[in-house]
């Protein structure tokens, strides 16, 4: 737990939060927590992270997104545009966080892992990165689960609202999940979306489609016990971004 949290509605002098909450030494990895909220990269060269994860940073960094008219495919140009990352390149240390969420620093090798783009906050750029997106049949402008597939060899971070749970899944034991609670899944499970009248009803979630999540195969599925309400974000308004983009 952080210290901070420790001492809430304890009166304190200006000397001991500061020491309490003060920066902590060039400790660690290069992409490491900086505590439990917190990321702390150490950039010498160059990592991705989502857009608005920076909270702070020191040095000689530069930040640019990438740019949606350089995608190679109209379906990338989508993505882009709504799952943007955004490289920050230079030397120097950088803080990301979000929402006060909890920060899960992930270290791969060689490895496969999908991360919902709603939750993904930086990764290294030794790590290869696809952007893709699970809909549900319907079409991409009418809505899906946007996700970054990592792979290789390197660190990412992904943030979740409370403590996240993993759950197995085996051949002929499929696991059925919240979309908007799902934080991401190995390589080895076929994830689809499908709707489903009856769960949601009966848990009176009425403030969204009734979708569920099904995965299959063999692997592990990670969810938090929150509901992200905005994570079905790709809808007809990210098609007339981009038509304003290349009509000018």
């Amino acid at each position: 737990m952080d210290t901070i949290e420790t001492s809430r509605g304890e009166a304190q002098s200006l000397d001991r939060f500061v020491r309490e909450t003060v920066e902590q030494p060039g400790v660690g990895g290069r992409f490491d927590n900086e505590s439990a909220r917190t990321l702390r990269i150490e950039v010498d060269g160059g990592v991705w992270m989502k857009p608005g994860a920076a909270i702070a940073y020191r040095g000689d960094i530069r930040f640019e997104r990438a740019r949606t008219l350089a995608a190679p495919s109209f379906k990338a140009a989508l993505l882009r545009e709504t799952a943007p990352l955004v490289r920050a390149s230079g030397t120097g240390r950088l803080f990301c966080a979000h929402h006060g969420s909890h920060a899960f620093v992930i270290r791969m090798s060689g490895e496969t892992f999908f991360v919902a783009w709603p939750d993904l906050l930086a990764f290294e750029d030794s790590l290869d990165c696809e952007p893709t997106l699970v809909s549900h049949g319907v079409g991409i402008a009418a809505g899906g689960l946007a996700v970054m597939k990592l792979s290789g060899r390197g660190a990412f971070a992904f943030v979740s609202h409370g403590e996240p749970l993993t759950l197995r899944v085996t051949e002929g034991q499929s696991v059925s999940t919240d979309p908007h609670a799902t934080l991401g899944w190995s390589s080895g499970l076929t994830p689809r979306l499908k709707t489903e009248l009856s769960w949601r009803t009966t848990l009176r979630h009425g403030g969204h489609e009734p979708i569920q999540m099904s995965f299959e195969g063999t692997g592990f599925v990670i969810v938090q016990p929150f509901e992200n309400p905005r994570r079905f974000a790709v809808r007809l308004n990210s098609l007339k971004r981009i038509a304003a983009i290349i009509t000018g």
